[in-house]
């Protein structure tokens, strides 16, 4: 993953502030949850700053992402009267442009709600627990030039921040995630009998949920070892993968690429998914398979 902005970070001040910037427009103020600090960075400010905000509760890795036009008022009743599902949360990250309501970015609240509702869905993938809903929002077209280049800012600085390590992906290539999945399943009426984050039963049958590594141009590689290469043996059961529509396939399709007995005694056997524009494949070596007929939604 290429950065293409700078970051600059100033060490922890006295009141346990940190402040940093990108390159480009993004900065931010990193504080524990103290009145003080807030009206530390108040002072920074000095007029009505709009912008985004993210409450961490670290040690149970929870997160809370809000937005507001003026950050220190509605900051200020979050720490005097947090809401229940982020009682705990012990630090605080302020990010916006640096300029105050007038003149900045965030003034505008599409823009403000829909980097929250982007910030909502990179921190699931990144396995923090989101307490906080956000609404998709339509977008004009400078709208939409203004928060694709913020949102490469934000994941720039979240980087810098060890913060967030998987980005989203590209759209219809991205991860969908477990409730959508779920949604999906039940859609088109597949049984849900048990459930995991990486095994399932689906329609009584033993379910392998991957979501694959990018190794594009090749595809999506996923690696079978140990019980999911045995399963992969036997051919009983399927292999869930989560993107482009969803697949559902069985094992014993896979096993049509996979010609030479022998593989199977090795220690990994990876296959390679490719979506195509107009058609889904599955390789093995040099063998590949039409998997188009397995996708959930077409």
């Amino acid at each position: 993953m290429d950065d293409n902005f700078g970051y600059e970070e100033s060490p922890r001040n006295g009141d346990g502030i940190i402040r940093a910037a990108t390159s480009g427009q993004i900065r931010s103020w990193d504080m524990p949850r103290e009145l003080k600090a807030l009206e530390k960075v108040q002072n920074d400010w000095g007029n009505e700053y709009p912008g985004i905000y993210l409450l961490l509760d670290q040690k149970s890795r929870k997160v809370y992402i809000g937005e507001a036009k003026d950050l220190y008022s509605r900051l200020s009743t979050h720490f005097r009267t947090p809401d229940e599902k982020i009682k705990n949360f012990d630090r605080v990250i302020i990010l916006n442009d640096g300029r105050s309501a007038r003149h900045s970015l965030f003034n505008d609240a599409v823009i403000r709600k829909s980097l929250e509702a982007y910030l909502n869905r990179l921190f699931k993938i990144n396995k923090w627990t989101v307490v906080s809903q956000a609404e998709e929002q339509e977008h004009n077209p400078t709208q939409k030039s203004k928060i694709s280049s913020l949102t490469e800012e934000l994941n720039s600085l979240l980087r810098k921040k060890n913060l967030i390590a998987k980005l989203i992906e590209a759209k219809g290539q991205e991860e969908i995630l477990e409730d959508e999945l779920r949604r999906l399943l039940k859609k088109s009426k597949h049984e849900i009998n048990k459930w995991s984050a990486k095994e399932a039963v689906i329609d009584g049958e033993k379910t392998y949920i991957r979501p694959g590594s990018d190794k594009r141009p090749r595809g999506w590689q996923i690696t079978f070892r140990d019980r999911f290469k045995a399963a992969l043996k036997s051919g009983k059961g399927f292999l869930l993968v989560p993107r482009n529509g969803v697949l559902l396939i069985p094992l014993q399709e896979i096993q049509k690429v996979i010609e030479d007995p022998a593989s199977y005694n090795q220690n990994t056997i990876d296959i390679y998914i490719d979506f195509k524009e107009d058609e889904v494949t599955l390789s093995y070596t040099t063998n590949s398979i039409k998997v188009t007929q397995f996708k959930l939604e077409k």
